[in-house]
């Protein structure tokens, strides 16, 4: 291996350990985290900080590990995403990032339920962010705004129209389920449906199964 290559390497290493430092560190100090997902990302981070510092990994392996390392960073939105990069910024850490809040503006939507959950819960916060008012323009971060907006209206238009049909059509059963998710998440039950209405949609769901047509 030539010796720049081996620079190379060495440094990529250490950026890695870097990494999992902050990461284990940002995770324990989390208010937002419960504790079985911070043992996850803890144990993840030592599992890969042991192996790292004890076998000879390949630059390309390092580089492989560090994408298993970065995948939470990388496919969320939310308070802790947001202050991971920017203490990866603050220690000259370059790493490229996948930024779903890009993919939300180019493509009007959420790529999936659960990064839109986590927009919808901290986009309110962080929105005001130093980082995020350098990445957008005050355009972008009101267009934002407005997707995580009919996000929202959208779940709850599906919701409504099962309630009224007092069915799931079949091909709405998927999308159903990732609606009681966010509704659920974002703790929005009470803003949009009474206490009898959400025991209606429970049953329905549960129900789905014995629906004519099924079975």
């Amino acid at each position: 291996m030539n010796t720049f290559m081996a620079d190379t390497k060495n440094g990529h290493k250490g950026k890695l350990l870097k990494i999992i430092a902050i990461q284990n560190k940002l995770v324990n100090d989390s208010k937002h985290f419960d504790n079985k997902t911070k043992e996850a990302f803890v144990n993840l981070g030592n599992y890969w900080n042991d192996r790292i510092e004890k076998e000879s990994f390949t630059f390309t392996q390092l580089k492989s590990i560090a994408n298993n390392i970065l995948t939470y960073w990388q496919e969320s939105i939310g308070i802790e995403t947001e202050l991971f990069w920017i203490e990866l910024q603050k220690n000259n850490i370059e790493f490229e990032r996948n930024d779903e809040l890009n993919f939300a503006l180019n493509k009007s939507r959420f790529r999936r339920v659960d990064i839109g959950i986590g927009a919808r819960k901290d986009w309110s916060i962080i929105k005001d962010f130093d980082s995020i008012k350098a990445r957008f323009t005050s355009a972008e971060i009101e267009k934002i705004d407005f997707i995580i907006q009919q996000d929202e209206k959208k779940r709850v238009e599906i919701l409504n129209k099962c309630l009224k049909a007092n069915k799931i059509p079949q091909s709405q059963y998927l999308k159903f389920g990732e609606c009681w998710a966010y509704i659920t998440n974002c703790e929005l039950w009470e803003k949009y449906f009474n206490k009898d209405e959400v025991e209606k949609l429970y049953t329905v769901w549960t129900n789905f199964g014995t629906q004519p047509g099924r079975g």
